[in-house]
């Protein structure tokens, strides 16, 4: 009885250890698998943390590339629509280019601070790629600042051009204005006036007039009819036909400035010296038979 009850208690004893060594290997399984994915997660989380700053440092480095492309001429060079056109799709390109590498830089900096990750490798590069990006903004809104500098400047220049253009009109039409003025002025001067008639015909117009029989002959006295005269220009005038075989000047002009010719039997006044002969007056008188 004592041999089959030893190896029954034996058994029993092996069994209850069995099942307590199953329990801790299952235990220690779970926790090696808890780790397990503990660590997968980390290394996907520390992976994206890379992969997104390697994205970024990209970016930067086209941005770079963008940025040697523009090229603004000097003021002076005028740039023409298809290339103003390209720099500023270019300027639109690199802002969103910032912006977009700037949020994302920001969301992984809010998921570090979250995270149980820790590394000063990881936060020295994204604080890096912060001044990097925050540098080519710099550039960037120097360029945009160069172009809006120049349109200025050509604006500038373009209302001071259209100022000038409008100082010159107006000095041009100031200037034809005067010109006017003189030559009318001009006209004014040398403009004279004559007329050749009989005694009768003047008196009629009241170029000549007497108060009576034995009274004095008196030239232009009176309200005289000026639009009986001939308006000549005195510095052109060099002769004029009288049509008649007696000729008598009545106004005063002085002798030495012209004489009286004959041309096919009348009289022809030609005047020698023009300045001299309308010194005196500017009207002519001159009876005729």
């Amino acid at each position: 009885m004592k041999s089959i009850i030893f190896p029954v208690v034996m058994f029993t004893v092996l069994l209850t250890s069995c099942g307590k060594q199953s329990s801790d290997y299952k235990k220690l399984q779970a926790q090696n698998d808890s780790l397990q994915n503990a660590k997968l997660q980390l290394q996907s989380e520390v992976d994206g943390y890379f992969s997104a700053m390697n994205q970024i440092e990209q970016n930067i480095e086209k941005i770079k590339s963008t940025e040697n492309t523009i090229t603004i001429q000097p003021v002076g060079q005028e740039i023409d629509d298809d290339t103003r056109s390209k720099i500023n799709d270019d300027l639109i390109y690199l802002n969103d280019m910032l912006q977009s590498n700037k949020t994302e830089l920001a969301a992984l900096k809010a998921k570090l601070k979250k995270s149980a990750f820790k590394s000063s490798e990881l936060e020295r590069t994204i604080a890096r790629l912060t001044q990097l990006l925050e540098d080519e903004t710099t550039k960037v809104a120097g360029l945009r600042a160069q172009l809006a500098e120049k349109d200025s400047l050509i604006t500038e220049l373009n209302t001071t051009v259209d100022g000038m253009g409008k100082n010159i009109e107006n000095l041009s039409t100031e200037n034809k204005v005067k010109q006017t003025k003189i030559t009318e002025q001009d006209q004014t001067i040398h403009t004279a006036w004559y007329v050749f008639g009989t005694k009768k015909e003047l008196k009629e117009q009241n170029i000549i007039t007497s108060d009576g029989l034995f009274s004095s002959q008196r030239v232009l006295q009176s309200d005289f009819n000026k639009n009986y005269f001939v308006r000549i220009d005195a510095r052109n005038t060099k002769s004029i036909p009288l049509y008649s075989t007696r000729a008598k000047i009545l106004t005063n002009h002085p002798k030495s400035s012209y004489t009286l010719e004959k041309e096919n039997g009348n009289f022809v006044l030609l005047i020698v010296n023009p300045t001299e002969f309308w010194s005196v007056s500017k009207y002519l008188v001159i009876e005729v038979d």
